[in-house]
């Protein structure tokens, strides 16, 4: 097969610059190794490319804006689907698809600076909780904040505002261990971790404390992950989960094509297997 493989913008890999490129270079690598001929560009360059003379796209893509201006026609082999990922982008639409189909997350409230703000009342049944920035994929820390008060989601609605965020999700605060896991719908590779034996973007997981080792179901997670996964046509993915004590799951983040740091030799043959499947 021809394989081109579209690499991250070092501004939507936060403290994770190495790490996204050392698992895309894994994945290329493990494509050239089974017989694939690999070509790689840069995300930048996404929209000068001719895709027809590709079989299979692997990419790491989050630039909205390039990711938009591409035709269906052109995305039809793409591994994860663009549409899939600008959906991973958008809190809100996340928060509704899985909603849609009945995955445990955490309550939550959405909010537009065209249409509806919260109401006082609602806002104040979810806290202690997070706002989120909807708008697009999250590059700084000031885009997920925790809101104990009121008086936290304004002052940070206020300053949403001026950066010009049009969208946003208050998502409820649960207490539980918070862990990470990586998967590749289609294959039997799933891997999962407490969040603080990996390495932070933000240093958010601090709220959730040490982690307590409650039990859990990991095939009922793998198959919740994949279902989202194959709802969205994003089948390399990651997120974070909430356990609580009696093996409770909420769903709080799910992202295309993570970094896998933590497993990334395994990761990578799953991912090859998965591209030319």
């Amino acid at each position: 097969m021809k394989i081109l493989g579209i690499s991250r913008g070092l501004i939507y890999s936060p403290n994770m610059v190495g790490n996204d490129a050392a698992i895309f270079t894994a994945v290329v690598d493990e494509l050239r190794a089974l017989g694939h001929e690999v070509s790689t560009i840069r995300e930048e360059k996404m929209t000068e490319v001719n895709y027809d003379k590709y079989d299979r796209v692997v990419t790491m893509a989050r630039n909205g804006e390039m990711m938009r201006k591409l035709k269906e026609e052109d995305t039809k082999h793409f591994v994860n689907s663009l549409a899939g990922g600008l959906m991973c982008q958008s809190k809100v639409v996340m928060a509704q698809e899985m909603e849609r189909l009945g995955i445990p997350q955490p309550r939550f409230k959405c909010g537009h600076d065209d249409t509806v703000d919260y109401e006082s009342d609602s806002q104040r049944m979810l806290l202690p909780a997070w706002l989120k920035n909807s708008d697009e994929t999250a590059v700084m820390a000031d885009d997920i904040k925790f809101c104990a008060t009121e008086k936290d989601c304004e002052k940070i609605k206020r300053k949403f505002r001026l950066w010009g965020v049009r969208a946003w999700l208050l998502q409820e605060h649960q207490t539980g261990d918070l862990v990470k896991f990586y998967g590749v719908e289609g294959t039997d590779f799933f891997h999962w971790q407490y969040a603080s034996l990996g390495h932070s973007k933000f240093g958010l997981e601090r709220y959730n404390g040490r982690e307590k080792g409650y039990a859990f179901d990991v095939k009922r997670m793998k198959m919740y992950a994949d279902q989202l996964a194959k709802s969205l046509d994003v089948p390399i993915y990651g997120g974070d989960v909430i356990i609580g004590e009696k093996g409770e799951m909420w769903f709080i983040d799910f992202n295309d094509f993570p970094s896998f740091s933590s497993c990334r030799e395994k990761a990578a043959k799953a991912i090859a297997t998965r591209v030319v499947s």
